[in-house]
């Protein structure tokens, strides 16, 4: 299974920061390997220090699960079963926007970056405009 290179991760951080600056965002992106690795790690000037973990968690829950981490927040709906764990517990992952599976041109996944530092709409659309 490929993994994300250290190059293709700092494309990335340098996008997310730029798209972090254009909205006035202070924001922190953790990308990680296929076997939740961390192979980048970066945070703004400024930005909230409890954003190293969730940005950290995001992204081991996109990988882990190979989806966005906000998909996995879904409402509660009656007569539906739902997941088994919360927001947060001991294995590290978060169920909220901001986690973006990293796929390869084979569609092969490599990686996730997570991002934190607004609201989970906020971080889910700069995880998008950093991974483009």
């Amino acid at each position: 299974m490929p993994n994300v290179s250290l190059d293709k991760a700092l494309h990335i951080v340098a996008q997310g920061r730029e798209a972090a600056e254009k909205n006035g965002l202070k924001a922190v992106f953790a990308i990680l390997d296929t076997g939740a690795n961390l192979v980048a790690f970066s945070r703004m000037d400024g930005a909230w220090l409890a954003s190293n973990e969730l940005a950290m968690a995001k992204a081991r829950t996109s990988v882990m699960f190979q989806m966005p981490s906000e998909v996995l927040n879904a409402p509660l709906q009656v007569g539906q079963s739902v997941a088994h764990f919360d927001h947060i517990h001991a294995g590290g992952l978060l169920l909220m926007g901001g986690g973006l599976p990293l796929f390869d041109e084979d569609g092969v996944l490599a990686g996730a970056l997570g991002v934190s530092g607004g609201t989970p709409e906020e971080d889910a659309a700069l995880a998008r405009s950093a991974a483009d």
